[in-house]
């Protein structure tokens, strides 16, 4: 990273750093969306169906997968009812 030597360097430093937040937060966000997709009790559900039906992995491992999900999910709903109550 060069020095920055004007105030014009800074302001576009500034406006780099900015652009780069925002791009950071559309990616969570979009992560987050894909996590709590897949942690909707409905998808676990069907999940543990494929899981059972396939056996491709034992029962105990898929349900044991189903249980770190919804808890998973109920954790994620407190946080963001804590984040969007305190905004």
């Amino acid at each position: 990273m060069t020095r920055i030597r004007t105030i014009e360097e800074l302001r576009e430093a500034i406006r780099d750093l900015e652009h780069q937040n925002y791009v950071n937060e559309q990616q969570m966000r979009s992560r987050i969306a894909v996590i709590t997709e897949r942690l909707k009790p409905v998808n676990i559900v069907k999940s543990l169906f494929s899981h059972l039906f396939s056996r491709s992995q034992e029962p105990k491992t898929a349900l044991l997968k189903i249980i770190g999900g919804i808890a998973t999910s109920w954790l994620l709903k407190k946080f963001f009812k804590k984040s969007l109550a305190g905004k």
